[in-house]
């Protein structure tokens, strides 16, 4: 499979994004903050969380190259493709629900506290604007650079610039579907 370019990964990340926000943007006002599935996220909850971890990737991918390659080194196997990178975090997820006993819990930097509430509008306004620092950040790579550098992933361990691209998109889709299926009120 061919890698795809920076364009590619960008219209992409626009796309997922541009769904993620037209599914929030049909969703009433009221449910926006109810835990409308027992003991888990609300609405805001995951929204709130990809703002985080979308802001916690583009933070890295602002990093000088230098101080990347000094705390991280630089990529030492084959690049994964989206594909192999999506079955690595399947996977990695279901290792970790199965080892632990219980589902995934991200690092408490990327949960929302218990009970908190948000604004749906300036939630959203939020998240746009994370992808838009984002691509700011993305377009001041090279696109060689991409398969060259990497950052730490909690679980996963070390990422390609590329990868955590890849990661963006589909952990993003990944919560849109769980939105999708399991918060419409019936």
């Amino acid at each position: 499979m061919e890698t795809p370019t920076k364009e590619k990964l960008l219209l992409d990340l626009d796309h997922v994004f541009e769904e993620m926000i037209n599914w929030y943007n049909q969703q009433p006002d009221d449910h926006f903050n109810i835990e409308m599935v027992a003991g888990k996220w609300t609405m805001a909850g995951h929204l709130y969380h990809l703002i985080k971890t979308t802001k916690g990737i583009s933070k890295g991918m602002a990093m000088p190259r230098l101080a990347l390659r000094t705390a991280f080194g630089k990529c030492n196997r084959a690049e994964r493709t989206f594909a192999q990178q999506h079955q690595k975090y399947l996977d990695t997820l279901a290792n970790i629900a199965k080892t632990t006993g219980k589902p995934v819990v991200p690092p408490s930097d990327f949960v929302p506290a218990a009970g908190r509430t948000f604004n749906k509008t300036e939630l959203i306004k939020r998240f746009a604007e994370e992808l838009s620092f984002m691509k700011n950040q993305i377009a001041k790579w090279k696109e060689k650079d991409l398969s060259i550098y990497v950052l730490p992933h909690p679980a996963m361990g070390k990422l390609t610039i590329r990868e955590f691209i890849y990661f963006t998109i589909f952990h993003t889709r990944h919560h849109l579907d769980n939105l999708a299926i399991n918060y419409i009120d019936e």
